[in-house]
């Protein structure tokens, strides 16, 4: 396994793969009107091109899973910088929005194969507690990137056209493809030279029907459709319905960031006295509080406290989100804990659950909108209450083998 990385140099150069989604999501969000009218056509077709980014990546991870347990996290990490790299170009030179739409599809594809290798290599080199730390070394470095995204795409604007965006994009991606090839750290064999289809769905198979790690798959599932679902309504319910300016709403939804990094950066010294699964239980727990008080101050009237008061919600809304930085790299961990040969794939259908469900509970949402943030505050509570639920129910309540050390 080469090179001998340490630590924390190896979670940076995973992190940097990683943000290569936030990065193709958020970059270009300030472009989308300057798309709008540079192909002549509807901000709603314009939205089209998000939606297929979030299908396509979890394509991506679902595909590209196993593919890197046969052949190797280098060997499928570099076809996906590909894909991307050329989808890219195509969306530079598109000539219409039909032709961008397609080929977001096929540059989240080929992001799906980039991001699903690196929670893998972390498994084929950590176990336990130093596993639970790497993740949440990735997840620091990684959660800069959603604040910095929106900023780097308005300088890009300033500087040139949204074509420029793009193609800061594709030069991340060859930024990515070198990380892959000169530092990635490869499995010290793969499985296989051919890759059989029943073997892969015998992997699938091996981790679906695997009761802890169905546990951690759907605690962790709809611990983050919190986030999805408030992602999704955060612009009602900051500025139309609490009147916060677009400078304000910007400053607040940093705040959740800021508040995930303060948990994650918490988390390595929790675990010097708590297990990952510990920390799991304390994470859901605390953000089905935050998001109990949240939906109380919504749906009752409550003396002395106004349902459209920041206080009442800015705060609940950091906590139910921040908390992410405990219960996200702790889940992974743990959820991959007892698949050493197959971990990409493990990692691929987390990943895909998360991404697809996610999508589905923003569209309910959607479905549900009203003059209130009733419906999210009732969305995020139900979230929390299932993966409540299958952490005390379905992730085993010993917690997994907590070696401190490399595998």
């Amino acid at each position: 396994m080469r090179p001998d990385l340490s630590p924390r140099v190896l979670a940076f150069f995973l992190a940097a793969l990683v943000a290569l989604t936030p990065f193709s999501i958020d970059t270009y969000l300030p472009g989308m009107p300057a798309m709008a009218a540079y192909f002549s056509t509807t901000n709603g077709m314009v939205e089209i091109t998000v939606g297929t980014f979030f299908f396509g990546y979890a394509m991506g991870q679902l595909v590209g899973g196993p593919l890197s347990d046969h052949f190797g996290r280098r060997r499928v990490g570099g076809p996906g910088v590909m894909i991307f790299f050329l989808a890219t170009v195509l969306i530079i030179f598109a000539p219409n929005i039909e032709t961008v739409i397609a080929a977001r599809f096929l540059q989240a594809f080929g992001g799906g194969f980039i991001t699903v290798i690196a929670p893998s290599v972390v498994r084929d080199r950590f176990t336990g507690k130093e596993a639970a730390r790497m993740y949440a070394l990735i997840g620091v470095v990684m959660m800069l990137a959603p604040l910095v995204a929106p900023a780097v795409g308005a300088l890009l604007l300033k500087l040139s056209d949204w074509r420029m965006i793009f193609a800061f994009l594709g030069a991340y991606a060859l930024f990515s493809g070198a990380i892959i090839f000169f530092a990635l750290p490869e499995r010290k064999s793969a499985l296989s030279d051919k890759l059989r289809l029943d073997k892969v769905w015998a992997s699938y198979k091996s981790v679906l029907t695997h009761r802890k790690a169905v546990g951690y798959m759907v605690t962790q599932t709809f611990s983050s459709g919190v986030m999805f679902i408030f992602l999704t309504g955060s612009s009602f319910a900051y500025i139309t319905y609490l009147g916060a300016s677009p400078d304000l709403f910007s400053i607040l939804f940093g705040a959740n960031i800021l508040t995930m990094m303060f948990f994650n950066r918490l988390n390595p010294i929790l675990l010097k006295t708590f297990t990952p699964h510990q920390l799991i239980g304390a994470g859901v727990t605390i953000q089905l509080v935050a998001n109990l008080l949240l939906w109380t101050g919504q749906m009752f009237e409550v003396p002395f406290i106004d349902p459209k008061s920041f206080y009442l919600v800015v705060p609940m809304v950091m906590l139910a989100v921040g908390v992410s930085g405990i219960t996200m790299p702790n889940s992974m961990a743990c959820f991959l804990e007892d698949f050493e040969e197959n971990s990409g794939s493990a990692t691929a259908i987390l990943g895909t659950s998360q991404f697809v469900i996610g999508a589905l509970l923003g569209a309910t949402l959607g479905l549900l909108h009203s003059e209130s943030v009733q419906p999210m505050a009732t969305m995020m509570l139900i979230s929390s209450l299932i993966a409540v639920t299958s952490y005390r129910l379905l992730a085993s309540r010993k917690a997994p083998a907590a070696a401190d050390g490399k595998a």
